[in-house]
């Protein structure tokens, strides 16, 4: 797995991951590794000279002061209070795994191979940065009006369950977005009950399930989810770690196989019957 550091791209605002790769022989060059998850945009910097510069003298630290027994039994109780409210909430707003899982159902209807997630304090915000159109993707595009009437005259379209939207990229062509509320994930996965009753085998490859271990493994860390980006070989999560600094983590397919295999034996009451495939 690879980390990166990530900023905004000055080009789409979306994530830019870059890397400063030290020399293993003494040398004042250092490579500076840049991209983009969006439009692979790439830092005007490839190398860095390092010079000779005389160090500062450290800041002295301010005295510490011992804060009242009144201010810290205020706090305990806040937090408590805090602790007993998302208790009492039948769906938290920082449940990566549950939320990623019913909206990784969502893009196996519209059958989006790659395409970049945005986790923002309210909503998820799901794209396909290729710069292609609908009809150029699909390979009936070179049949006649006529024809493609007659075969799609009893076929449904698939839709998603989110709210669909027109935007267009930076130096790209109009593309759709789909937004995901909380209670729009919500409703989703009270209707999806039912179809999950009847199926007894999960498929650990799925595109929900993978999302819903990349999830578990930013829940278990304690970090922010801030975007995802899907690749074919390739899972791009951009994440804010508990220090305040924002990263990016490249797993691979079969990593997060690896990890759901983990979390899926993990998990108590499952039947032998019933082992990943």
């Amino acid at each position: 797995m690879a980390k990166y550091r990530a900023r905004n791209c000055p080009k789409c605002n979306y994530y830019l991951g870059f890397s400063i790769t030290k020399s293993p022989v003494k040398s004042r060059e250092i490579s500076v590794t840049s991209f983009c998850l969006n439009c692979s945009y790439k830092l005007p910097i490839n190398k860095i000279i390092r010079g000779i510069r005389r160090t500062t003298l450290p800041l002295r630290r301010a005295a510490l002061r011992l804060a009242s027994v009144t201010n810290l039994e205020q706090t305990t109780n806040s937090d408590a209070q805090y602790q007993i409210d998302d208790a009492e909430k039948p769906f938290s707003l920082l449940d990566y795994p549950r939320h990623l899982r019913v909206i990784g159902q969502d893009l196996e209807t519209l059958r989006l191979k790659t395409f970049n997630l945005e986790c923002t304090g309210m909503l998820y915000l799901v794209w396909s940065p290729s710069a292609k159109t609908d009809t150029e993707e699909h390979p009936l595009s070179g049949l006649s009006k006529n024809r493609l009437q007659k075969l799609w005259t009893n076929k449904s379209q698939p839709r998603s369950h989110g709210h669909e939207e027109r935007f267009t990229l930076p130096s790209s062509l109009p593309t759709k977005r789909y937004r995901y509320f909380f209670c729009d994930i919500e409703r989703m996965e009270y209707e999806s009950k039912s179809r999950r009753r009847k199926s007894t085998i999960t498929d650990g490859h799925s595109l929900s399930q993978l999302l819903r271990t990349v999830g578990a493994v930013v829940g278990q860390r304690r970090e922010r989810l801030l975007g995802i980006s899907w690749q074919d070989f390739s899972i791009s999560v951009v994440v804010e770690t508990t220090q305040g600094q924002r990263q990016i983590d490249v797993f691979r397919p079969d990593n997060l196989y690896d990890l759901w295999v983990r979390m899926y034996l993990r998990r108590d009451n499952r039947a032998l019957s019933d082992f990943p495939r």
